[in-house]
This record gives C-alpha cells, sequence and structure tokens, in this order.
C-alpha cells in the first residue's frame, strides 16, 4: 500500500477515535457538588427560625445560647432552579446549608461547562462515577411514626438483665446510670448507615417500634427507596445502642428515640457518600437532633484520584469533617467510628474521624485490650485521638434474622458509646456539647496518657456523670478571703465495704468528709488533712448495701469550714 495513503489513513482512525473519546466523555453520566458563592435575596431569614427548623431544634439552640445565623438559611433556591434549568436531564439529590452548595446528577459534561459559567457558582466538583444511569425518583420515601410517643413501658432499671451485653456494657460502667433511671429518655439521636433492613419487624426493637420513638426514616442514595428493606449494617448498628430483649440483649440505650438516615451507596464508593453523610447531618440538625451515630469512615474510592492522603487528616480539609465539626457548635454531639485500618496499610483514621469536636471512638476487647483492628489516631493537626474506646470485639448485637450474634468492628463500639452519651446527657440536660465531649475525655483510663492507640481510652461514665455534677469541683474562699479551696477527687472504688480512693486540694487544708448511704443516713464522717499532692484514702466498713439488695448508691460529701464542695456519686454491688 502506498504509504502516504497508510499515512492518511491512520490520521483518519486516530481522528475518528478522539472524537469518540470525546463523545464518550461528555456523556458520561456522574454525580457533581456545586458550591454557590452566597445567600443573597434569600426568602428565609434568621428571625424566622421555624421555617427552616424544627420546634425542637430552635428550642435546643435557645437552650445553649446558639446563635441561629446565616448557615443556617437554606441554600438559595433561585440559584438551585437556574442549575436546574440548564439541562432537563439533571436530577437535584442534596443540599448543604451549612457548606452552601447541593449535588447534582449530569450525564453530560458540557452541561457542567455552563453550570461553571454561571455567575453566582463558586465551585463545581466530580464527586462520583456513576456505573448506570441514574433514574429520576418520582417521591422522596419517608416513614414516620405517629407525632407523639407513646409512655414507655416501665423497665425494672434498677435489675436490668443485659444478657450477652453484660461485658460490653459494664466496662463502660454505664450501668450505674441505668440504675439511676437514665436509659436515654427524651434524648433524640440520629443513626447514619448503609440500611436498615428489618428495623421495623425484628423483636430487638419491638419496644421501640410500639412506644414510636423510631421517629422517621430517610434514603439519602436513592430517595424512593425503602432503606429498611435491604442492607444489614445499620440494623446491627442500632442493636447495640436501641435493642431490648431482657435476659438476650439490651442496647445502652434503649428507651432513646432515633431517626434513621440512609448515606452508604452500596453499588459503589465514591466522594458522594460524603456529601450524602453531610446532607444527613443537617436534616438531623433541622430535626433538633443532640446525638449522631455515624459508624462510616472513607479514606479510598473506587477511582483513586479521590483517594484521601495522611496529610489530609486535618479536620478541616473534606467536606464532611468540616460539617462534623461545626455541629457541636449546633448543639450536636457526633459519634464516629474510629475505623477499622490499625492492622491494614492505610493504619489510621479517616475522614469524618478525624474532625475537631467530635468523638471518634475505638474499638477494645471485653478484657479492655486494644482490638489489633482499631486505627490508629494520627491526626495531622495534633488532635488527640481517639476520643474515647468501647468493646467492639465480640460485641453483641441484633441481626435483620432476629437473632443475636456478635461481630467485630468500631462499627459496634461508636453506636455503643453514643447510646451511653444520651444516658449521660440526659442526666445532665443543661451541659453543652463542649462540656459533655470534655467529660468523656476526663473520663478515659488514658486521659493523663494518651497515645495514638486508645487515645484517652475507656471511659468510664459514672466518674463523667460525676464530673458534670460537680463542673470538676466547686472553689471556696479559705478564712484569709484570699487562699482558694478546690477539693479534685480521683479513682474512687467502692468493694467489700471498704472505699479508697485520692484526693488533693490546691492549698492545704482541713476537709470534712462525710458519707451517706441511698437513703442519706451517715455511714461515716472523717476530716481529711489534704494538699496539692494527691492523698490515697482508704475507708473500712462503708456498708452502703440495704439488706435485700445486690446493689446500692451512697455519696461522699465534701465539705469546708460547714460549705459544701463536692457531691460525688458512689455505687457499690456484690
Amino acid at each position: 500500500m502506498n504509504k502516504y495513503l497508510l499515512f492518511h489513513k491512520n490520521i483518519y482512525t486516530i481522528l475518528a477515535f478522539m472524537f469518540f473519546s470525546q463523545t464518550m466523555i461528555a456523556q458520561l453520566p456522574a454525580k457533581y457538588w456545586i458550591a454557590f458563592t452566597d445567600k443573597q435575596n434569600s426568602p428565609y431569614s434568621i428571625t424566622r427560625p421555624q421555617e427552616f427548623l424544627s420546634e425542637r431544634a430552635i428550642e435546643k439552640r435557645q437552650r445553649f445560647h446558639i446563635a441561629i445565623n446565616e448557615e443556617d438559611l437554606p441554600v438559595n433556591a433561585t440559584y438551585i432552579n437556574k442549575v436546574l434549568q440548564i439541562d432537563s436531564s439533571i436530577i437535584l439529590f442534596t443540599q448543604s446549608k451549612w457548606l452552601n452548595g447541593i449535588t447534582i446528577y449530569c450525564k453530560d459534561t458540557m452541561t457542567i461547562q455552563k453550570i461553571k459559567a454561571l455567575p453566582f457558582v463558586k465551585e463545581c466538583e466530580r464527586n462520583s462515577k456513576m456505573k448506570q444511569e441514574e433514574k429520576p425518583y418520582t417521591k422522596v420515601y419517608s416513614y414516620s411514626s405517629p407525632s407523639s410517643v407513646q409512655p414507655s413501658v416501665p423497665i425494672d432499671y434498677k435489675n436490668i438483665k443485659y444478657g450477652k451485653a453484660n461485658a460490653q456494657i459494664r466496662i463502660n460502667n454505664i450501668h450505674w446510670l441505668h440504675r439511676m433511671g437514665f436509659l436515654g429518655q427524651g434524648i433524640v439521636m440520629s443513626v447514619q448507615d448503609g440500611g436498615f433492613h428489618n428495623v421495623d419487624s425484628i423483636p430487638h426493637f419491638q419496644k421501640l417500634i410500639s412506644e414510636n420513638r423510631l421517629l422517621g426514616v430517610r434514603n439519602f442514595v436513592q430517595p424512593d427507596i425503602d432503606p429498611m428493606r435491604s442492607h444489614s449494617h445499620g440494623t446491627m448498628v442500632l442493636s447495640c445502642i436501641a435493642s431490648y430483649l431482657p435476659d438476650t440483649l439490651v442496647g445502652t440505650a434503649p428507651l432513646v428515640s432515633v431517626f434513621l438516615a440512609k448515606t452508604e451507596d452500596g453499588r459503589s464508593e465514591y466522594p458522594i457518600e460524603e456529601d450524602n453523610w453531610v446532607a444527613s447531618l443537617e436534616w438531623a440538625d433541622s430535626l433538633g437532633c443532640d446525638i449522631i451515630n455515624s459508624s462510616l469512615g472513607y479514606t479510598h474510592f473506587d477511582d483513586t484520584i479521590f483517594n484521601h492522603r495522611h496529610e489530609h487528616l486535618t479536620g478541616e480539609y473534606t467536606r464532611v469533617s468540616k460539617a462534623a465539626s461545626m455541629a457541636a457548635k449546633k448543639g450536636i454531639v457526633v459519634c464516629n467510628s474510629a475505623g477499622n485500618e490499625g492492622d491494614g496499610k492505610w493504619h489510621y483514621i479517616g475522614v469524618p474521624a478525624d474532625a475537631k469536636n467530635i468523638l471518634t471512638v475505638g474499638s477494645v476487647q471485653p478484657d479492655g485490650k486494644k482490638s489489633s483492628f482499631s486505627s490508629f489516631g494520627y491526626h495531622a493537626s495534633g488532635n488527640i485521638k481517639p476520643d474515647a474506646c468501647a468493646v467492639g470485639s465480640f460485641t453483641w448485637m441484633g441481626t435483620p434474622n432476629g437473632k443475636t450474634s456478635f461481630g467485630f468492628g468500631t462499627s459496634f463500639s461508636s453506636p455503643l458509646l453514643a447510646g451511653m452519651i444520651a444516658c449521660l446527657w440526659q442526666s445532665c440536660p443543661q451541659k453543652t456539647p463542649f462540656e459533655i465531649i470534655e467529660a468523656i475525655h476526663k473520663s478515659g483510663n488514658q486521659y493523663k496518657k494518651p497515645d495514638e492507640a486508645l487515645g484517652f481510652g475507656i471511659t468510664d461514665f459514672f466518674k463523667a456523670y460525676n464530673l458534670l455534677k460537680n463542673n470538676g469541683g466547686d472553689i471556696v474562699l479559705n478564712d484569709d478571703n484570699q487562699t482558694l479551696i478546690a477539693v479534685d477527687v480521683e479513682d474512687f472504688v467502692v468493694k467489700n465495704n471498704k472505699l479508697s480512693f485520692y484526693a488533693s486540694s490546691q492549698c492545704k487544708a482541713n476537709i470534712n468528709l462525710k458519707i451517706e448511704n441511698e437513703n442519706h443516713q451517715i455511714v461515716t464522717e472523717r476530716n481529711l488533712k489534704l494538699k496539692q499532692k494527691p492523698k490515697k484514702i482508704t475507708l473500712t466498713n462503708i456498708s452502703l448495701l440495704n439488706d435485700n439488695a445486690n446493689y446500692a448508691f451512697g455519696c461522699m460529701i465534701f465539705s469546708f469550714n460547714e460549705q459544701q464542695i463536692l457531691v460525688y456519686t458512689i455505687g457499690e454491688e456484690k
């Protein structure tokens, strides 16, 4: 063949391939994050928050003196409509008022160029490739229980039979709060996960359903598909919190109320799931949720171009971490699993576990030793992670087929801890998220020597309760009206009618200690000479127990010059 003809034939082939390739790229369906420049000319106003926040959300902002600001205003509807008008095939999926943007589905990258050209568009970023075409959804699936929560059938909270959950309850001392009657009543939680198969039908949640405490369910991935008809992970996660099957499995907050949100897309792994997560978080905020549990984390994706790097773990780099960090400022405590990369190549936590002002939860075995898989808390900004630990090895849970089984992962230590926080916050409802988080930190068994393996360590919720009730210790003036006195008590243990603890004060002081039982009868009284250096105190013959009880409460009352300084709740069981 003539070389000249061969050359031209090859050129035509290359040009045809390039044209075909560009056509395919132009028609490649994907989802995109679109960020806007402002919220100008919004029909909403911070003076009318009832138009975009629930009554419960507004009440919570008022209780914690949280200002409602422009961040809380919905995304500008005019901007959204102008984006959608560019092409009829565009599908709107999620919105983020805090980050001021939306997520859309688009078939044609040429359309995306037109969107980028809009004067109010600040950023346009592809966050997923679609393996199959996304169909327009015709409705938003929403399950809601009746408007009023039914009165709870009384639980014998003083003698709960935890069944197989006994070890994972007691390691964090949450049973003491249960015995005081704090089981999560009145606390509203949102659980963000991949699906909640059969939550409405298995026996573990019969009490939750019958009392109308399952407040709502929403699918942020495929809005018109019921998230309770597939995927089991969220079902098992929720059972760690809300299960109530005496003698079989009792969760850490069996009387909590919950919303459920599907944010994980089982068809693929792309950053779109992070944007689903953000939208779900804001949904929970608008509903007035107190606590979020997220047994989710992101490091690697199907397309490696999206992968995160260790230097991204600043708590401020990704959208999902930015939103998580904002949650405490809105009155929410977020619990997020640390991840299961501890013995893997990545090794460290992911996002949003790196976020500031949230509780990143690591995993321990029932004997308190670190689970090998629990991700290490490397954090580029230097913050201590994990924030807390609970049982994630041999964790007992309910399954979609109604059985009770055990599993492994920080996916289960996080909801255990989230339920415990519900009980703790119920006991101290005026405390802010920041005060709750601080008490969790200080109650860890590694608080004084945190490390990257377990962070602050295993939380003692009985200790956290006392810290919140005592505000870390009251301070009084000495006789000269100058010297400050503050008593600090640590590591108190009541066992076999013997009480031991460490106590110190800011200066030398003679402190009166009175111990009362649960009937307010004085068990013993003693004067203590305290200094700045902690002093171990041991008292014997401390009988808190009634004749017919297998446990009892009491309290230690510390006074100076007849002025009460501290009251610590103590408990004993045999």
